[in-house]
């Protein structure tokens, strides 16, 4: 959300559909059509989210389109003022095997706090090419499409699919979910079977349902059971919360080797934070605000009201 998805979009496709800088501004997926670089591309522009899991209509409805519709590429926009958050996303598109290209839209704000990102030594480490843009100003637009084109016909050498090592104890629960899902080609030729497992281990109702119809249903569902359990006892925490945090220490590594913010930048809102949301006075700055607000309606309000 509030990426510049739809800016970029209306942009490439000559549309003109309705942009807002809040979330959920895009409630269903427009559709257009560029002929470029001896191709036709059918772009859909989906639902802004910051992750795919079944949480809120928005994000089922994006994660029912890539599986149902598999797009040739998947061109996930992300905010370069906020990676950390947007690239959560984007792992849990590696985790879905499919091919990705990602916009890092306005990227004339990170360079002008002076923060630096070594985006295709990132492209590498996450199997996926990145390129620079800035919506707004139709910078790298093109480029972007020539990315797509390549991913698209394999000839981009940083595009491959990586596994997140999720470390010893999930991977090997992975792995037990997964070789029983083999034994059904039919559903491991159409998904990707660790994305399955993984969607499982998150307790994901939605992926559950769908596996009903296997002949080895109740077989998946003792395995996950199982696993989550054991996760479960081993972390000290609900499995969900598990492979998020798996999937942020990865993004975090990532981030680590390719990211350099700008020395001695701080941002005001930590600065008043601070204060705000502090332990011991935020309670009386919290009571003096609920003050304020009342004395504002009903004290200075009298004034209004008796003119009225």
């Amino acid at each position: 959300p509030n990426c510049g998805k739809t800016t970029l979009f209306n942009y490439a496709t000559g549309s003109h559909e309705r942009v807002g800088n809040y979330s959920g501004v895009t409630i269903d997926a427009k559709e257009g059509l560029i002929k470029k670089h001896g191709y036709q591309f059918n772009m859909f522009d989906l639902p802004g989210t910051y992750s795919i899991t079944e949480y809120t209509p928005e994000e089922l409805y994006v994660r029912n389109h890539i599986l149902e519709n598999k797009p040739d590429v998947v061109l996930n926009i992300i905010d370069a003022s906020n990676l950390q958050r947007n690239l959560y996303l984007t792992t849990q598109l590696i985790d879905m095997n499919v091919k990705v290209v990602i916009a890092l839209n306005m990227y004339d704000e990170l360079t002008e706090r002076g923060d630096k990102l070594d985006y295709e030594y990132l492209g590498k480490i996450i199997g996926i090419p990145i390129i620079p843009t800035v919506a707004s100003k139709a910078i790298g637009v093109d480029e972007l499409l020539k990315k797509i084109i390549e991913v698209y016909e394999d000839e981009d050498p940083n595009s491959r699919h990586v596994h997140i090592n999720y470390g010893k104890v999930i991977e090997g629960e992975i792995s037990k979910i997964q070789k029983e899902l083999w034994k059904v080609p039919s559903i491991t030729d159409a998904y990707s079977s660790r994305y399955i497992a993984i969607k499982l281990l998150e307790k994901d109702k939605t992926t559950l349902r769908s596996l009903e119809s296997l002949p080895n249903y109740n077989e998946v569902k003792e395995l996950s059971d199982n696993a989550i359990k054991v996760l479960e006892k081993d972390h000290n925490e609900s499995s969900d919360t598990v492979i998020t945090d798996a999937k942020y220490a990865f993004v975090d590594g990532a981030l680590k080797e390719t990211y350099v913010k700008a020395k001695g930048e701080k941002k005001k809102a930590f600065h008043i934070d601070d204060v705000l949301t502090h332990r011991i006075w935020g309670f009386p700055i919290f009571v003096l605000f609920l003050w304020l607000m009342f004395q504002a309606t009903f004290t200075i309000g009298e004034y209004p009201m008796g003119w009225i």
